[in-house]
């Protein structure tokens, strides 16, 4: 069963992604869509939903953790310093107002809402939601991982030729090479610039893993729970376990041991 916490988080992601998200989709003026390049992404760019639902979030979610504040995506492009919350004694939501903004903008999914939160670098609770669909998934530690509703339930070891995905769009060429042709003996499913569709994927056990490098946090801390909920893994390559603040580095996650090893054995070596 679902605490009140968990219950609460979904009820304000649901509402501010149904208010601020779903009735921008396909509606976006030209002025709604605002470049956001960097030096390592000079082609990301926000949308005014985005922003909006940000702004809603930033304001409603303390009142579900005493004492708490907001690290939002579009808050640490604004401000980096923001990110340092982080590293603070008190608990902290980890917000991506819009993940997928890229596949919004150009009026198509899969794009969703994500959200943890967390205390001293540990995941206490995460909701990650698809307005399309009104799909919602909600984790807390040690209690389990759920989609609408019902627990999602841990997931047999892979027996047959894997299927998963290696981002290496941020990873440097003389890692990318090699893992890209290691990943050659499995079926290789394309990235969708989604990291909330990929989680829930591999959460549910319709993925049996994904790669990736570029760590930040709000792309990450929402579905690393939820897989390790749903009995799968989050780990780097050495056998260490995914952290909140973590750099860029290779990251694998899993629905199972057993895959998780299989996957690690074959990329890797």
């Amino acid at each position: 069963m679902q605490s009140a916490l968990l219950d609460r988080l979904g009820e304000v992601v649901r509402d501010v992604a149904q208010r601020q998200i779903a009735p921008r989709f396909r509606h976006l003026a030209p002025a709604d869509v605002i470049g956001k390049a960097t030096a390592e992404d000079p082609t990301d760019l926000v949308t005014a939903a985005d922003r909006a639902a940000e702004a809603e979030l930033t304001e409603r979610l303390p009142e579900l953790a005493p004492g708490s504040s907001v690290v939002g995506e579009e808050a640490v492009a604004a401000d980096p310093s923001v990110l340092e919350r982080l590293r603070g004694s008190q608990p902290v939501w980890v917000v991506d107002p819009l993940d997928g903004t890229r596949n919004f903008a150009a009026g198509h999914g899969p794009f969703g809402t994500m959200v943890a939160l967390v205390e001293r670098g540990e995941l206490l609770a995460s909701c990650i939601y698809f307005t399309e669909g009104d799909r919602m998934f909600l984790a807390e530690r040690g209690l389990g991982a759920f989609e609408n509703g019902h627990r999602i339930a841990p997931r047999a070891s892979a027996t047959g030729v894997l299927a998963g995905t290696v981002s290496v769009r941020y990873m440097p060429e003389p890692l990318a090479a090699p893992l890209k042709a290691r990943a050659a003996s499995h079926h290789q499913v394309p990235g969708v610039i989604c990291a909330a569709h990929e989680y829930t994927q591999v959460a549910t056990g319709q993925k049996d893993y994904v790669l990736y490098y570029r760590l930040l946090p709000w792309d990450h801390a929402p579905g690393a729970l939820m897989v390790r909920e749903a009995g799968g893994l989050v780990r780097h390559p050495d056998g260490r376990d995914y952290a909140v603040m973590d750099g860029n580095e290779a990251m694998l996650l899993a629905p199972d041991e057993g895959t998780w090893q299989r996957a690690r054995a074959d990329l890797f070596g």
